[in-house]
């Protein structure tokens, strides 16, 4: 079982982790069929997909060296990460099961999607420029607004309480430092 969790943790396990995933989307496509979660059966393959995201991450962290003197491990933000990506995915996949979630749309926003994808792109691209915060907190800005938010306390909240959240969890609590740009 060891072996099994350093070859999957490890950088070559990714490459099997890659392969798999189309499986089990096809698996959990199925698994729905024509029945009763049908109209549903895109937000439970995003779902799938998700939890399958977190998984991955977690046996990856296997591959991570500890390293003692830096007072926290490697392997502590990976799992965080996971560990609350797979809460959130499945209390939607709750939500579906007991009716609480909307059908399936009939048709996608195709350059909303675009238009997301690239505002995360320039937040990663800006991590260099203006740092972790600055770059994040603009990045959920603008996303709010994308999606629809149109009260300013509730966007701003959002990205305040991120960029307070990261600080307390990656600066103070892991010891670990964000990139912090040319600005600072």
């Amino acid at each position: 079982m060891e072996n099994l969790l350093v070859v999957l943790g490890g950088g070559t396990g990714l490459y099997v982790w890659i392969a798999g995933l189309p499986g089990v989307l096809l698996l959990a496509g199925a698994a729905v069929g024509n029945g009763k979660y049908a109209p549903f059966r895109l937000r439970i393959l995003i779902c799938t997909g998700l939890l399958y995201l977190s998984f991955v991450f977690f046996f990856l962290s296997f591959g991570l060296e500890e390293i003692e003197a830096v007072g926290s491990s490697a392997r502590t933000a990976p799992r965080l990460w996971s560990a609350g990506l797979a809460l959130f995915t499945l209390d939607q996949l709750r939500r579906i099961f007991v009716g609480r979630s909307p059908r399936d749309p009939e048709k996608g926003d195709i350059p909303r999607v675009f238009l997301t994808a690239g505002v995360v792109a320039l937040a990663l691209w800006g991590m260099d420029i203006a740092g972790y915060y600055i770059s994040t907190g603009v990045m959920l800005l603008l996303l709010s607004l994308l999606l629809g938010e149109r009260r300013p306390v509730v966007s701003l909240s959002l990205a305040g309480g991120w960029i307070l959240f990261s600080w307390a969890v990656f600066s103070r609590l892991l010891n670990l430092n964000l990139p912090e740009g040319i600005f600072f």
